[in-house]
Order: C-alpha cells, then structure tokens, then sequence
C-alpha cells in the first residue's frame, strides 16, 4: 500500500471517529476482519496488501467507493475485469472518450 493511500484511509476513519468511537483502529480492523496491528500498518504506508474483499470491507466500512480504493491500491475489481472481458472495445471507447475529455473523439 502506497503512503497517499495510507493518508486517505486514516483521514477518513479519524474523520468518523471524531464523531463515533466505533472508528477505532482496533475496531474498524476487527470488523474487516484484519489484525489493527496491520491496519496501522497500512495508515502508516508501510509495505502491505490487502485483498479484494478487505478493500471492499474498509470502503463500506468507511462510506467510500470500492473501485476508487482498489483503484488507489493498483488494483482492479473483478467485475470490471469481468466488463473488459465481456465487451472491450466498448471499454477501451470509452477510456478513449474520457482521456479526451469526453469529446468522443
């Protein structure tokens, strides 16, 4: 896990915890289902991974969106893998039409 992503992560959970406890470290990690030791880990940018499902798990947790957490980690979700596979060149038109702007072109 990079450092932006660490910061990202432990600015929202900090944020929320301001205003409930239950955004503990030891707590959010509990409920994802990682050690807190390990989600430290992350916040601090050290080197670590999580699964799919854990990014998953931390983006609900959190209220964020999980593609723009597996994006952040460098990773792509299995149902956008799965839309690549199934129609690429519509993907790969509309990568095209949004580096461009959206112009289409």
């Amino acid at each position: 896990m990079s450092k932006l992503f660490g910061d990202y992560i432990r600015a929202k959970r900090e944020s929320k915890r301001k205003h409930d406890p239950e955004y503990s470290i030891r707590r959010v990690a509990k409920r994802i289902g990682i050690h807190h030791s390990y989600l430290s880990k992350i916040e601090r940018g050290e080197p670590a991974s999580l699964c799919e499902k854990r990014i998953i798990a931390l983006a609900q947790e959190l209220g964020d969106d999980p593609e723009l957490l597996l994006a952040m980690t460098g990773k792509v979700s299995e149902a956008v893998r799965r839309a690549v596979f199934d129609d690429p060149e519509r993907v790969v038109a509309l990568l095209n039409q949004i580096k461009n702007g959206g112009s289409g072109e």
